[in-house]
């Protein structure tokens, strides 16, 4: 365990130092974010927070004795969604483009890591090619959609970096339980490497604003490595049941599939951008970022705490499905109350009053 504190704080320094040196080298790089009609910030922050995680995490899995457990098909697969996402933050990509990169780094990834066969505990018991197939389509959409997912939570300060790092804990907690000697090492290395970011990024009584941001390459970089770590968790007849694992991403996960369907709705690209996140949606209703960021965070973390309780006194996967069901249903109850309401009020401002004559 001693090994575990002193690797986890040296990561922790180096994600620092990174994010220290990196910011200077931000703005030559031309790697800065500029407020516009959806972005709420002031200035041009940098965006070098994610590069600076995946430094760290890298740096201390390739010069430890303790290094990920993992073939180089992960390394590749990481480093080519992090240089992706570079490439965004730096000349915005178009989202098709993206979109289909993505694609294939997650099939390759799936096939290098012999990943794709997820456990659905005792609700869908599957065997043979053709649930192959299925599991691998599923194994894909579950990768790029949480990459996507961690992509459209960086919103809020300190938001996709602390529910990151949220999910990361019951990680840590399970590979614990598990013995999993190859993930424990790395696994708290990413969370202390996150920690360091936060630093910078999360609002508190001694910073009133973030310094550094995440950019398109730590936060689907974070969504890369998350979707890795639970598909490996419940892989194999004997892994752990995927609808337990679900609750520990499941607030972004439900924000992103809602945005995408009322976009739809509204015959939109699901890809396209506005101001209709969980996130924004909290802070029109009155919500500082500050506090909306907290909330969430915490309502994440609460949720993986239900995942892994369902996990250790091995409730039901029906049970954990119904649970899935109830929290999709409270927050669409509760972005279709908000959106209504803002919309009354943006109705009654663009109205002209009518002064009555006696």
């Amino acid at each position: 365990m001693i090994f575990l504190l002193v690797e986890s704080s040296a990561s922790l320094v180096l994600s620092t130092v990174f994010v220290v040196l990196l910011r200077w080298l931000s703005v030559p790089l031309r790697l800065i974010d500029l407020p516009d009609h959806r972005k709420i910030h002031e200035g041009a922050v940098p965006l070098c927070g994610g590069i600076a995680i995946f430094m760290a995490f890298a740096g201390m899995n390739l010069l430890t004795a303790n290094g990920m457990d993992v073939g180089p098909g992960f390394w590749l697969a990481t480093i080519l969604v992090v240089t992706l996402g570079v490439l965004d933050d730096r000349f915005t990509l178009p989202a098709r483009l993206r979109f289909a990169a993505q694609v294939m780094i997650a099939v390759a990834l799936i096939a290098a890591e012999s990943l794709g066969q997820m456990s659905f505990g005792d609700i869908l018991p599957v065997a043979g090619p053709g649930a192959y197939v299925v599991l691998l389509v599923i194994s894909v959409g579950f990768v790029v959609g949480l990459v996507n997912a961690w992509n459209m939570a960086d919103g809020v300060d300190g938001l996709a970096g602390g529910m990151a790092a949220s999910t990361l804990v019951w990680i840590l907690v399970l590979v614990l339980q598990m013995g999993e000697d190859g993930l424990i090492f790395p696994v708290a290395a990413l969370l202390a490497a996150v920690g360091g970011f936060l630093v910078f990024n999360l609002r508190s009584p001694w910073r009133a604003r973030a310094s550094v941001y995440l950019g398109d390459a730590g936060s689907t970089g974070l969504g890369a490595i998350i979707a890795y770590l639970i598909l490996r968790l419940s892989d194999g007849a004997q892994g752990l049941p995927f609808p337990s694992l679900l609750w520990l991403v499941i607030v972004p996960v439900i924000d992103t599939l809602s945005l995408m369907v009322r976009r739809l709705l509204d015959h939109r690209s699901p890809m396209s951008a506005d101001r209709r996140h969980l996130h924004h949606l909290m802070i029109d209703s009155g919500l500082s970022q500050a506090a909306t960021s907290y909330i969430i965070i915490l309502v994440s973390f609460l949720c993986g705490g239900i995942g892994y309780l369902g996990l250790l006194f091995e409730v039901p996967q029906q049970v954990m499905v119904a649970g899935l069901l109830l929290v999709t249903v409270v927050h669409s109850a509760f972005v279709l109350t908000v959106e209504t309401a803002t919309h009354r009020r943006a109705n009654r401002a663009a109205s002209p009053s009518i002064k009555l004559q006696i």
